[in-house]
């Protein structure tokens, strides 16, 4: 049988969770307002890549949260219900950091101008480097 404390608690966090998501949603002042970069090089601007574009929209950084945050919650019912185990959590969290290195460099290269050869090539640097990381951790920790 089910709790009644933990279905009680449940609802309420769901209830609290909604209530703070209307309470967002409706009292933000900066509703209209969309970050941008300026450039300014050599008095020409230059133009926004469709990444960039997207990147400047509200809505991406608030789906983006909230698939994190979701993640981030089923990865914890899945731990504590036995089904994914520490070292498997471990690996993930260290895949999503890794993940973000790699792509950061490459998106932020592309920003700054670079080509995309040379964008590819400062992420495989990145990947190249997490390697080494990882196979320094290995040594290091065997034995």
């Amino acid at each position: 049988m089910v709790n009644t404390t933990y279905l009680v608690s449940m609802v309420s966090m769901g209830v609290l969770g909604v209530g703070v998501v209307l309470f967002v949603v409706r009292s933000r002042p900066w509703r209209h307002y969309v970050p941008r970069a300026s450039y300014d090089l050599a008095a020409g601007e230059r133009p926004t890549s469709g990444l960039a574009d997207l990147a400047g929209r509200t809505g991406t950084w608030t789906a983006a949260y909230v698939l994190l945050v979701l993640g981030f919650m089923f990865g914890a019912m899945a731990y504590a219900g036995g089904m994914v185990t520490g070292p498997a959590v471990i690996g993930a969290v260290v895949a999503l950091v890794a993940a973000f290195l790699v792509v950061g460099v490459y998106v932020a290269m592309r920003d700054n101008g670079r080509p995309s050869a040379q964008a590819a090539a400062g992420s495989a640097v990145a990947t190249g480097l997490l390697a080494v990381l990882a196979i320094a951790v290995v040594l290091v920790t065997s034995g």
